[in-house]
């Protein structure tokens, strides 16, 4: 039966109701909203942008809802304001407000962070190297003002490749079968396989497919979880699985001019989020590198796991490329020869499979 007293309780509770729906509404209307480009000269095609954009943009979000003060409108900025290389000057300049750098590219601004390219058949644990260069990072503070003399804030490292290959039009199953071949890669490795008779070309991911393809150059440096997105082992079928290593050549920065301009909470959530970033993008690349090579099979590549006895040969008769690295930046004033022995000395302390110890030669 309809009483006042049953009619009181009813709308007690549907006010409870809306006042519970409404609350997350209005704490995200109180929230400022803060517009921020993201700068990539790659489409999401590329893993690093992929990741970026499925887990750092949507976590930062997540954990500024937490307090509610604070939430990111983000601009991607994918492949449309720069192209690639075009990262770095364009979070300089401010065309972007965060940038996703491909470091490897820039030895001349900042050299130290290409240490894992001086010291290839070290190490293949993608995490740990990460770890490494941000470690490294903070414990040499000249090697983060090479960021900030550029008008970027450092926020970390990432590491997105488990192990290189070599992948070629025809086969290479000696080292005596680089001899001749014209060789694209990103710039730093080119010197493992210049000393062995090949002519490195600068290249870039973009322009690996179409200039393998067309006999630019007779192969590429590259790497699995790679050659899966971008069809990689169409172009270069024959692949040589040698542990080469992982490297780290990305980073994410932000534009000084507009870091300052932010709240500290947003900057810590930012800095904190893109650990976690860098954590998962190497668990999904090293899933990746497993899934890339059996894609490589699929599209018909070959798969050739070089012997040990090879591997050994390759490595040791390489000049001593990392201790000329290091005092070619030395002689800039910066680090060069601390830096090499203290990512030795970390991956000795990891025990890593560490075939030449790079700092000792």
């Amino acid at each position: 039966m309809f009483t006042i007293r049953n009619s009181f309780r009813k709308v007690a509770v549907v006010g409870a109701a809306i006042a519970v729906l409404a609350t997350p509404i209005q704490a995200d209307a109180a929230a400022k909203e803060i517009k921020l480009t993201v700068l990539s000269g790659y489409s999401a095609k590329a893993s690093w942008v992929r990741v970026f954009k499925s887990f750092w943009m949507p976590e930062v979000n997540q954990e500024l809802a937490k307090k509610g003060n604070y939430k990111i409108k983000f601009n991607e900025a994918f492949g449309t304001i720069v192209k690639p290389r075009g990262e770095f000057e364009g979070t300089r300049k401010g065309l972007g407000d965060i940038g996703i750098i491909v470091s490897v590219f820039h030895p001349d601004k900042v050299p130290l962070t290409g240490i894992s390219f001086v010291t290839p058949f070290v190490s293949t644990d993608l995490l740990l190297n990460a770890k490494v260069h941000d470690e490294l990072t903070y414990k040499f503070p000249k090697m983060k003002g090479n960021w900030d003399k550029y008008n970027m804030e450092f926020l970390g490292h990432m590491a997105g490749i488990k192990n290189y290959a070599v992948m070629s039009r025809k086969p290479i199953r000696s080292l005596g079968d680089f001899k001749g071949l014209k060789i694209g890669g990103a710039g730093l490795n080119l010197r493992w396989v210049e000393g062995l008779g090949a002519t490195g070309v600068p290249s870039a991911l973009n322009k690996f497919y179409n200039d393998t393809k067309t006999g630019v150059y007779d192969g590429m440096i590259a790497w699995a979880d790679a050659a899966k997105s971008f069809k990689l082992c169409e172009a270069g079928p024959y692949y040589l699985d040698a542990p080469m290593g992982a490297v780290t050549s990305w980073a994410v920065t932000v534009n000084k001019n507009k870091w300052k301009k932010l709240p500290k909470e947003v900057q810590d959530v930012m800095r904190t989020t893109t650990t976690r970033y860098r954590d998962e993008f190497a668990r999904i690349t090293s899933a990746g590198h497993i899934t890339g090579i059996e894609d490589c099979k699929n599209q018909g590549g070959k798969i050739f796991k070089m012997p040990d006895s090879e591997v050994k040969k390759w490595v040791m008769g390489l000049p001593p490329i990392a201790k000329q690295w290091a005092q070619s930046i030395d002689k800039k004033g910066l680090p060069g020869t601390e830096v090499l022995k203290a990512y030795m000395d970390i991956m000795r302390k990891n025990n890593q499979p560490i075939i030449r110890h790079w700092d000792r030669d």
